[in-house]
C-alpha cells in the first residue's frame, strides 16, 4: 500500500453465500444506483448496477438482489449474454451513484448538474433462506400455556384475598372468610 488509499492485493468482499444487499438510505426522491465492482472490473472495465428510489422524507429500506444486478461496461449496458454474472465472491468495491440524466429530466447545459440528497445509514448482505425461520407452536402447546397463566392468576387473587382477611382481622374487624367469586 502506498498511502493513497488504494491498497493493492487487498482482499475483497466474499459474499457467495449471500443473495443481495440491503441498505437503508434517507434521500430525495429520485433514482440512485448502487454500483458493485469485481475484479473484472480491473480486467475490462465491467461493473454491475442496480437503482434504487429514495423517498422525499424518512428513510428507505431498498432489497437489491444480485441477480437484479446488471453489467455496464464503460458507463454502457452491456447486452445479455455479453458479460458474466455478477460474481459474488470477489467483490472488489461498492459506490453510490447518482445520474442527472436518468432522473426524468432535462439537463439544460453540460456540465450543469441536478441538486441532489443522499445519506447512507448501513449497507447490509442478506441471505435467502430455502425454509423460512419460523418456529411453530401447536394449538394444545398454546392452550396449556394459557391454563398454566390462569391457574396462576387464580392463586394470586386467592393469596391477596385471604391477606385483606387477615388484615381486616388484625385490625378488629369482623373475622372475614376469603371468597372468590
Amino acid at each position: 500500500d502506498d498511502g493513497d488509499g488504494e491498497g493493492e492485493g487487498e482482499a475483497g468482499l466474499e459474499l457467495g453465500e449471500y443473495s443481495g444487499l440491503l441498505l437503508k438510505a434517507s434521500g430525495d426522491g429520485q433514482v440512485y444506483t448502487m454500483v458493485v465492482r469485481t475484479s473484472a472490473y480491473e480486467l475490462d472495465g465491467l461493473e454491475y448496477r442496480h437503482d434504487f428510489r429514495t423517498r422525499a422524507k424518512g428513510f428507505t429500506t431498498a432489497r437489491l438482489p444480485f441477480a437484479g444486478f446488471a453489467p455496464y461496461r464503460d458507463g454502457k449496458p452491456v447486452q445479455a449474454g455479453g458479460a458474466p454474472e455478477l460474481d459474488r465472491r470477489s467483490i472488489s468495491g461498492l459506490a453510490l451513484g447518482f445520474y442527472p440524466q436518468r432522473q426524468g429530466v432535462r439537463v439544460a447545459k453540460e456540465g450543469v448538474g441536478l441538486p441532489f440528497y443522499l445519506s447512507l445509514a448501513r449497507v447490509k448482505a442478506y441471505r435467502e433462506r430455502d425454509e423460512p425461520e419460523v418456529v411453530y407452536l401447536s394449538a394444545g402447546a398454546a392452550a396449556a400455556d394459557l391454563a398454566a397463566d390462569d391457574a396462576a392468576a387464580a392463586v394470586q387473587q386467592k393469596d391477596a384475598a385471604t391477606a385483606l382477611a387477615m388484615e381486616e382481622q388484625a385490625a378488629g374487624g369482623a373475622p372475614a372468610t376469603p371468597s372468590l367469586r
